[in-house]
């Protein structure tokens, strides 16, 4: 009854009153309505003329991508990095043109309309607007259907926008719900009909809009997901794109399998309503996806696992070279800026190899696992529980450096900065660390000796415990002396009295003009690196992997200055080159060449090299490391290990690589566990790497001078003249200066002849005679 009355009420005031409910009341809310259009009309008149440049850029990028894909170049750029439409990753190449990186904030690839499959073009308008060939940017029909299906369920399962306006929400609105944003698109749907077909504004979309994950565009998406570009995609594929669209955060398969296996059944469906499938053929394209991709259903029927989207890691999230890539970035960022590099679509040509970083990578992390695997296992078997704590604290922090480069050019092949690029290791051991190199860095010093004729490959030295100037007494690294020892054996096997003994024989002039000219340092920067002590001969002071690695690439060039780098050429969106890197290097390295000279004499870099490939004979520090390994090329190289077994590092090279490898702690000077040697745990990951890059495609031999050099085999144990007068157990051809070869055959190794005197020889070993050059 009460209602009753309640109602008797209004209907009376409503029959008193009909002017305002009929006339005033309506007319007042459509002026309203009206003035509101009004409004928005003029704000996007206001906004028209700069929402439509920012449109005619992005179709011009589209057209341009097309003509690219077919050959086409341009002489400038127009890309605009104001435009969030035309964010495009920068990409890096390898120096035969495969990706080894991306940099982007937004992952967009753009691709010809001709690139995009009808089965994906048909589920669009099938699921998204079915009215899209017959509307002018808006669909009443649409809009009615929409309102019809959401009132029957009760909540808004359909909307009413047509892909023109779902285009013109993302380009030119907030992308805000209301009914202002609603309006406003509408004219901008209207006007993007006039100016564009259809054609153009599905392109346009299709390369716009985003699938979640970080991914536009269907090629992105269609990469994410099916580790493919989109002009390969079935069928069905075709479809779990489309059913993403309308809401990434519910239907990406990488966000709810279940949820999107249904949807795109859903969309197939559609597809079958709109006629552009049989219901029998989608019924078995569907069945054929859900097993191409072992989309695997638990009891209840619910998706749970499949292998859609393996490739977010791997096609779509491209690093193979994360460290190096990372330090590419800072460069492009410092020279181009951040915007450019995230979203400019750049193209940086380096000159790595990426196939040698695969191994390089495989290799150091082999490295570094076999010294994390030795501080877990004792670990366990440390019983006091504070030590063994430490033990896997240490293993932890074990971490390493690989980095090779062309010892000519200075081009970067390979470079490993660490185990791994995460959010919690992205410190580069490459090249922003700095680490006493031990023995390894004995070459320096007798390649100076060399050249200034103080020693030859067959100079004796007696190895005994020395005490020299200021009471510096160093210790060999296994505590053994072995008397007379010539030079050549000295540096293969790493004695580190005779090295002290040759640093203090020809003084620190030579070591530090190498150290200067070929790090290129001021006077300034090489006191305070470089102190003239005697320590120097064994590697004390503090170098990076990269550093190591030029010091080692002068001595196999011959002694020119080089200058490494990584990246080559810098090109633009339309292939434009905006940076040539290379050129720069190129020019300044001849500059520095003219300016320094010779860095050492090439005979005495010849002499010092094929001292360093008896490293890996038998009795030398890296023997272990290569004796199992077939190395028909010429290697040489040093190893080197720091005081208390805290560095473990080895600089290797053939005629066309040089290369450092270094593995130690993280943290600082940390034992890596007592006869934890550069031999057993740096030398094989060369020896891995080296062997590894060169399947099948053998270096040349170490180039020698055509002049002031010659070459003679002698005795190792006496470093004289092998052969005439008795079998000397262990010989080698050793390069010296012309004219300073040994000057007598071995006088250890001689035949006794017994005359007709009882008990009388001769020494035939002890006459002086010509030597060979």
């Amino acid at each position: 009854m009460v209602i009753v009355q309640i109602l008797k009420k209004i209907f009376s005031w409503i029959g008193t009153h009909k002017k305002i409910v009929f006339i005033y009341a309506p007319g007042g809310a459509a002026f309203i309505l009206i003035s509101f259009v009004v409004v928005i009309f003029l704000m996007w008149q206001h906004d028209k003329d700069d929402a439509l440049k920012k449109l005619a850029k992005y179709k011009q990028l589209i057209d341009r991508t097309e003509e690219l894909k077919k050959g086409y170049t341009y002489t400038y750029s127009s890309v605009d990095l104001s435009a969030k439409v035309v964010d495009i990753p920068t990409r890096i190449y390898d120096r035969n043109g495969e990706i080894i990186g991306e940099f982007f904030e937004q992952k967009r690839e753009i691709v010809p309309y001709d690139f995009i499959p009808a089965g994906l073009i048909k589920a669009v308008i099938a699921s998204e607007d079915r009215d899209f060939y017959q509307h002018r940017g808006i669909s009443y029909r649409g809009i009615f259907r929409a309102f019809l299906v959401n009132l029957v369920h009760f909540h808004v399962v359909q909307g009413g926008s047509t892909i023109t306006q779902q285009l013109a929400k993302v380009l030119f609105t907030d992308m805000e719900r209301n009914f202002k944003r609603k309006i406003y698109e509408t004219f901008c749907a209207r006007e993007i009909e006039k100016r564009y077909d259809k054609q153009d504004i599905l392109s346009m979309y299709l390369n716009l809009i985003y699938f979640g994950n970080g991914a536009y565009g269907v090629e992105s998406t269609a990469k994410m997901f099916f580790g493919t570009s989109v002009r390969e995609l079935s069928f069905v594929e075709c479809a779990m794109i489309v059913a993403t669209i309308s809401n990434p955060k519910v239907y990406s398969p990488l966000s709810d399998l279940d949820a999107a296996v249904k949807k795109t059944r859903r969309i197939l469906e559609s597809l079958v309503d709109a006629g552009y499938a049989g219901r029998g053929k989608a019924a078995s394209m569907y069945e054929g996806f859900l097993t191409k991709w072992e989309v695997n259903f638990d009891e209840a029927g619910k998706a749970g696992s499949s292998l859609i989207g393996n490739f977010v890691y791997s096609s779509y999230r491209i690093n193979r070279a994360p460290f190096f890539n990372e330090s590419i970035r800072r460069i492009l960022v410092e020279k181009f800026g951040e915007d450019a590099v995230k979203k400019g679509g750049l193209k940086v040509y380096t000159t790595v190899d990426a196939a040698k970083q695969d191994v390089a990578i495989k290799s150091l992390r082999a490295g570094i696992e076999r010294q994390r695997n030795y501080h877990l296992k004792l670990s366990e078997r440390i019983k006091n529980r504070t030590r063994a704590e430490k033990e896997m604290e240490k293993a932890a922090n074990i971490e390493g450096a690989l980095v090779s480069i062309d010892p000519v050019t200075g081009e970067i092949l390979a470079y490993v900065g660490g185990y791994e690029f995460s959010a919690k290791s992205q410190n580069d051991h490459v090249a922003q660390i700095r680490r006493q190199p031990g023995s390894s860095f004995k070459p320096l010093v007798y390649a100076a000796a060399v050249e200034s004729r103080d020693i030859t490959p067959s100079t004796v030295f007696i190895d005994e415990k020395t005490a020299f100037t200021g009471g510096y007494t160093p210790r060999n690294y296994d505590d053994r002396y072995r008397g007379e020892v010539i030079a050549r054996e000295a540096l293969t096997k790493s004695i580190n009295v005779i090295a002290v003994k040759i640093l203090e024989k020809t003084g620190y002039d030579g070591i530090m003009k190498t150290l200067k000219k070929a790090l290129y340092l001021s006077d300034a920067d090489l006191r305070e690196r470089f102190g003239r002590t005697l320590s120097l001969a064994l590697g004390s002071y503090e170098l990076s992997p990269l550093e190591s690695c030029v010091l080692r690439a002068v001595i196999v060039n011959g002694g020119e200055y080089v200058r490494p780098y990584g990246i080559r050429q810098v090109k633009d969106y339309n292939d434009n080159v905006v940076w040539n890197n290379e050129e720069e290097v190129s020019r300044l390295t001849d500059e520095r060449r003219k300016e320094l000279g010779k860095i050492i004499d090439p005979v005495a870099c010849s002499i010092t090299l094929n001292m360093l490939r008896g490293v890996f004979e038998e009795g030398g520090t890296a023997y272990g490391a290569v004796q199992n390994k077939k190395i028909d090329f010429q290697i040489a190289g040093k190893t080197g290990t720091t005081t208390n077994y805290n560095d473990a590092w080895f600089v290797g090279c053939t005629s066309n690589t040089a290369t450092a490898v270094w593995i130690g702690n993280k943290e600082g000077a940390i034992s890596l566990g007592w006869g934890r040697a550069a031999a057993s745990l740096a030398a094989p990951v060369w020896a891995d790497y080296i062997t590894g890059i060169y399947k099948g495609d053998p270096p040349a031999d170490f180039k020698i001078p055509d002049q002031g050099v010659s070459m003679e085999k002698i005795c190792l144990d006496s470093g004289e003249v092998a052969g005439r007068n008795g079998e000397c157990p262990r010989v080698s051809r050793e390069l010296y200066y012309s004219g300073s070869e040994p000057g007598r055959y071995c006088h250890i190794h001689v035949l006794k002849e017994k005359t007709g005197e009882a008990g009388r020889e001769t020494d035939e070993g002890k006459k002086k005679d010509e030597t060979k050059n």
